[in-house]
């Protein structure tokens, strides 16, 4: 039995064939150490040629023996460490300035200097960043072709965009394996036959955030044969590089939204005019309807217990609707329940699936601040069912509604607002301090924040729709698609 030293680990050939550099670095250190010993033989070898061989032969073969090996040395083991450390600043420097651009999200100003930077890099004639269905930037030839803005016509895009895999495009390719064809309008047809024939060939790689394919980057190529292992790898390597930059972009949005929504939550968890009159009510019940007094109580308590703790995880359909359903509770106490009726149609299946908090609550509030008519009583309901790959809740009124100017300002507002936010421009004071009246009124903040929620916990896909008719009522439907992030 051998006792080996404390932390000693055997070497073994896998060990080595793992630690690649470890074995090159070995290996140049011997072929140094030959090639620098080699040196003094062929000194001396040419010394003793020279006296006591005339013949001239040696001589030369001696001394370009010499010079060979200096040129062996300097080019096989010094040339390799100047070209390595200039390949690295040279990425270094291209992730830094991407990085700079890719702060602000795909964003057309953003995408554009980024294809501005990487195309030099490659053997490419043109390059594009899409988001699957629109062209976000284009730099190269044939621009005209392939505007930003337009809508993208390669099927190749709308492949990866599915598969999340990268890929080689042929100019048959396109032509002829195009499903979207029939949908293209007769100058997009004209515009991918030309774009088609002119570039031969390209690559196609996804842009991935939290495991979803959330754009392309595209390289085209005049001739197939341009595409080489090099290229392939080149454009695979910058649609990671901007993934990782995007998620890292999304994590900070993701912070800015949680923290907007955390402020405007505490502001409504003071609200002092809710505080007051539901405590007057309470009160006043006391006496007369002690068992109605103690049930508004635990509503209430169970309101604020639930309002008070993290909004940052996901609660069932259930949870979210005995919040609501507290709420309501409230104020038909305080309004009367003739006044104030509520009623739902909640699908039996859905009740234990997730959904983000504080959803519906928000908005059952403003159709009761916003939408009633105090010469009749207003009906809500609630109806709550799934849909193809997600789920759908809808609160309706019959309240006083918008007109069309109102509704346009609203969508508006919250469309505004939530482009802000990408941009780092959603200053916490910035949705109070607006023209709109339905944002000044407190309706527009709430429904940005729902909408912010929904974008936050299951992305983009997911939407808040409002509808409203003035004198009819309005009607808010959210439609949740797809898992929610990080379940």
């Amino acid at each position: 039995m051998v006792l080996l030293p404390k932390g000693y680990q055997f070497m073994t050939p896998n060990h080595f064939q793992g630690n690649q550099t470890r074995r090159a670095h070995i290996q140049k250190h011997i072929a140094t150490t030959l090639l620098i010993g080699s040196v003094p033989f062929l000194f001396v070898f040419l010394g003793a040629t020279l006296v006591f061989d005339p013949n001239p032969v040696p001589v030369v073969v001696a001394i370009a023996s010499l010079v060979l090996t200096c040129f062996v040395f300097a080019y096989v083991f010094v040339a390799p460490d100047d070209l390595t450390s200039t390949a690295t600043d040279r990425t270094l420097s291209i992730a830094s300035r991407t990085f700079t651009y890719m702060r602000q999200g795909l964003s057309p100003e953003a995408t554009a200097a980024v294809c501005d930077i990487i195309l030099p890099e490659t053997l490419a004639s043109a390059i594009a960043i899409t988001d699957g269905k629109t062209v976000l930037a284009y730099k190269g030839d044939k621009s005209y072709l392939y505007k930003p803005g337009s809508s993208v016509f390669l099927q190749a895009t709308h492949d990866v965009m599915h598969t999340g895999i990268t890929r080689i495009y042929s100019y048959e390719e396109a032509t002829a394996n195009n499903e979207s064809w029939g949908q293209l309008s007769r100058e997009e047809k004209a515009r991918h036959k030309q774009f088609s024939s002119f570039f031969q060939a390209g690559i196609v790689a996804p842009l991935r955030v939290n495991d979803r394919c959330v754009g392309t980057f595209e390289l085209f190529f005049r001739r197939h044969g341009r595409i080489d292992q090099r290229q392939l790898a080149l454009a695979t390597g910058f649609a990671e590089l901007l993934s990782t930059q995007l998620a890292s972009f999304e994590l900070d949005r993701q912070k800015e939204i949680a923290t907007h929504i955390e402020l405007k939550a505490l502001q409504s968890q003071v609200d002092p005019h809710f505080l007051f009159n539901t405590i007057s009510t309470i009160v006043s019940l006391v006496r007369t309807q002690p068992e109605k007094a103690r049930s508004l109580l635990i509503d209430f308590s169970g309101y604020y217990r639930q309002t008070l703790t993290d909004s940052d995880k996901l609660i069932t359909v259930n949870e979210e609707l005995r919040q609501a359903i507290r709420y309501t509770n409230l104020m038909q106490a305080r309004f009367g329940s003739d006044n104030l009726m509520v009623t739902s149609s909640i699908d039996p299946e859905v009740c234990d699936l997730l959904v983000p908090p504080f959803i519906l609550q928000p908005i059952i509030e403003n159709s009761i601040k916003h939408a009633r008519n105090p010469k009749r009583a207003l009906h809500i309901h609630l109806h709550i069912h799934q849909i193809e790959n997600g789920l759908e809740l809808s609160v309706s009124d019959d309240g006083l509604g918008m007109d069309e100017v109102t509704l346009e300002r609203l969508r508006d507002f919250n469309h505004h607002v939530n482009q802000q936010i990408p941009a780092r421009a959603a200053d916490s004071e910035s949705a109070d301090q607006t023209d709109d009246p339905a944002a000044s009124k407190g309706c527009g903040i709430a429904l940005w924040s729902v909408n912010s929620r929904i974008h936050f916990f299951f992305g983009p896909d997911s939407t808040l729709e409002v509808n409203s008719k003035e004198h009819e009522g309005t009607s808010v439907t959210i439609r949740l698609i797809g898992d929610p992030t990080g379940y």
